[in-house]
């Protein structure tokens, strides 16, 4: 028994072919981030260098390894003797372009304690690197995401009069540890990459709400007026914990035009809700206890996924762009799409999508032999289809007519063919009423 496949369904066949062969392309359209070094070749340990205090006689002792995880483990003892106090590795020099892009991001697991990340351009000063700072939380993952804008020209520690750093210059990146406080140190990172978007990285110095770190981001001002509109600030300024996952001015900026202005109408403040509550969680959410958990249930009732597919990090379709950014009623994580919530309400099937169902499901029973099961998924299609008002007087005495003959004969073959024969004759008079 062969499904059929109408004009208009072949239409939408057609069309979802068509959007197939197109997605692949626009996605390929991408450039957003790009990955400066890949732990997980066994060659990548001969593309970096250590350099400690020594040089200076110094007795720091660093260096560096390459994990049974595929991470680089950047480990050893500061000490301050002898005017010593930094340790630092590095990768070798060679054309890493980064045009077009904004920051770094780095995922690394620390000890606490505060490391300089360092770039280096083409034709510089051999002891001179633009630096800049970010702090770890010991023994937890951090994604931190640094503005090249913050990259500033030093040489032993001193900062020297540039020009901003050029990212389609840059040749080199490295870690260093010199924050004057001796003892063993450790820094293991996963992934560095160059991103074409900034955002804050850590919350207002004496900690603040949500609400409060959102404003000191400067990233996130649709997001506030959003919950302004929605009445949501008090609950995100409120007690907590929450999780937040946090769009940036420029994740709306990608929805279609007119529509941020739309949601902030009065009339359409119950979508605005469900929206931005499908974005919170109940509870402190660490990145790390969500990729383990994989889902997480919103404010907003349905649940969004979190998974590390590709080297990155997904929350749904949106690549994470930060994480755990501690405020002191929660933790917002940075996405860079907004996330829109699946509609569970409960859809009514039309008449011609009933029978469509019906034969979906009846044909594979009644090729594989079970005639009986089959007649009953038509039986019910056909009762049904006799209530519905888009059903015509004339199929319905159609239906009526199979029914009574379906339950006079005995065998059943014979039975679900002659119900498949009224939903044929059913779905051909809606087709031909649609095409009128």
């Amino acid at each position: 028994m062969l499904k059929i496949i109408s004009k208009r369904n072949r239409a939408k066949l057609l069309s979802l072919l068509a959007i197939s062969v197109i997605l692949p392309a626009i996605h390929a359209r991408g450039n957003d981030e790009k990955f400066l070094v890949n732990f997980k070749d066994e060659d990548c340990a001969k593309g970096w260098s250590s350099v400690n205090d020594d040089v200076m006689g110094g007795i720091s002792k660093g260096g560096f390894e390459i994990t049974d995880r595929k991470t680089l483990l950047f480990k050893g003892s500061l000490s301050l003797e002898n005017n010593g106090g930094f340790a630092s590795i590095r990768s070798k020099p060679k054309n890493l372009d980064l045009t077009g892009m904004k920051a770094l991001a780095v995922r690394a697991k620390g000890d606490g304690r505060t490391y300089w990340i360092e770039l280096r351009v083409t034709r510089q000063m051999r002891a001179s690197s633009y630096r800049a700072d970010f702090t770890t939380t010991k023994g937890e993952w951090k994604n931190s995401i640094i503005p090249l804008e913050n990259f500033k020209l030093q040489a032993f520690g001193q900062p020297l009069p540039s020009d901003p750093i050029k990212p389609e210059e840059v040749e080199s990146v490295g870690f260093t540890i010199a924050d004057k406080k001796s003892g063993e140190f450790e820094l293991e990172i996963e992934s560095i990459k160059a991103v074409s978007q900034t955002v804050a990285t850590e919350a207002p110095r004496g900690g603040g709400t949500i609400v409060d770190v959102a404003k000191s981001a400067g990233q996130f001002k649709t997001l506030l007026a959003a919950a302004v509109a929605a009445d949501l600030v008090g609950a995100l300024s409120g007690k907590g914990p929450l999780t937040v996952f946090a769009p940036t001015d420029e994740a709306f900026a990608k929805l279609p035009e007119g529509t941020v202005q739309e949601l902030l109408k009065p009339e359409n403040k119950a979508k605005l809700v469900a929206i931005l509550k499908y974005h919170v969680i109940d509870g402190k959410v660490t990145l790390a206890n969500a990729l383990t958990a994989g889902q997480a249930e919103t404010l907003q009732g349905s649940k969004l996924s979190v998974k590390f597919e590709d080297g990155r990090v997904l929350v749904n379709s949106a690549k994470l762009l930060n994480a755990d950014i501690v405020a002191s009623n929660g933790i917002i994580h940075v996405i860079d799409q907004v996330l829109i919530p699946p509609d569970n309400s409960k859809k009514v099937l039309s008449p011609a999508g009933l029978i469509e169902l019906a034969i979906s499901r009846g044909v594979p029973l009644f090729n594989n032999g079970d005639e009986a099961a089959c007649v009953a998924i038509y039986e019910v299609a056909c009762e049904s289809l006799r209530t519905l008002p888009d059903t015509s007087i004339k199929s319905r005495a159609t239906l009526s007519k199979a029914l009574a003959e379906m339950r006079e004969e005995k065998n059943a073959t014979k039975k679900a063919w002659i119900l498949r024969g009224a939903l044929d004759k059913t779905y051909e008079a809606l087709e031909a009423r649609h095409e009128e």
